[in-house]
């Protein structure tokens, strides 16, 4: 994994293939780059590059400046960019690395299109709508208990306890770093009505087997952003682009 020292901090990604065109593919929380690895085979053609950084606090990556966690996922986003300019770009970003391709969407970023997989944008669920804000606070009372097996049962469709021994140790070790991650996004305040200016195309992948809050975010931001496009992935959940990266792969090779 090459490993960049930027003026941010320090970034590590896993790469492949050469050309002038670029797929970048940001993870999730308590995933990491190699949840990807998959994906990112299914994606390679003539022409192409995919990289996909560790966001901070993963793998290498440790940027200087953590004063709001979700922003310094967003700075390892703009530091790729600038070392890895292309001829056009296409933005992957699945439930968490989602929320930081809105974010670089809403700061003008140069990516040419963009595809999220069930990004955890809960800003955009409406105060007004009491079925949105009771998805809201399951998810809020999930990132409150600091309970790392709570929150992985509950997002990403496999019980704690059927988890592999050497996968549960790994996120116990880095509970701490990974809940602090998980409430900062649950937390992220966004400019909802800025969403309407964001003019690149949009596919926005919801997982047929989700959880419910999903759904609602996916529908929402479909009807935000201007040229979106929502499609309901069969027999996925959550981890659909981990688990299942054959079904998605066709969406993003479609881009």
């Amino acid at each position: 994994m090459p490993v960049y020292h930027t003026a941010a901090g320090t970034i590590e990604t896993l790469e492949w293939g050469q050309g002038p065109d670029l797929f970048v593919l940001l993870h999730a929380a308590a995933a990491g780059p190699h949840s990807l690895s998959a994906l990112a085979g299914l994606l390679l053609r003539p022409g192409r590059r995919v990289i996909v950084p560790a966001l901070n606090r993963y793998g290498a990556t440790l940027l200087r400046d953590e004063t709001d966690r979700v922003r310094a996922h967003l700075d390892v986003l703009r530091a790729c960019l600038d070392i890895h300019p292309a001829e056009r770009c296409v933005l992957f970003g699945h439930s968490m690395g989602g929320l930081v391709g809105v974010l670089g969407a809403l700061d003008d970023l140069a990516f040419d299109a963009m595809i999220l997989y069930e990004p955890i944008v809960t800003a955009c669920l409406r105060d007004s709508m009491p079925e949105e804000v009771a998805l809201r606070d399951w998810d809020r009372a999930i990132t409150t208990e600091g309970d790392i097996a709570a929150f992985v049962s509950a997002w990403n469709e496999t019980p704690w306890d059927r988890l592999p021994g050497t996968v549960r140790a790994r996120l116990a070790a880095a509970a701490a770093t990974l809940i602090a991650d998980i409430r900062a996004v649950s937390y992220q305040a966004l400019p909802i009505d800025r969403l309407r200016d964001v003019t690149m195309p949009v596919l926005l992948l919801q997982g047929a087997r989700s959880p419910e809050i999903t759904h609602a975010m996916t529908a929402r931001l479909a009807a935000l952003l201007p040229q979106a496009k929502r499609i309901v992935v069969e027999g996925c959940g959550h981890m659909g682009p981990v688990r299942m990266p054959a079904a998605v792969a066709p969406h993003l090779n479609a881009a």
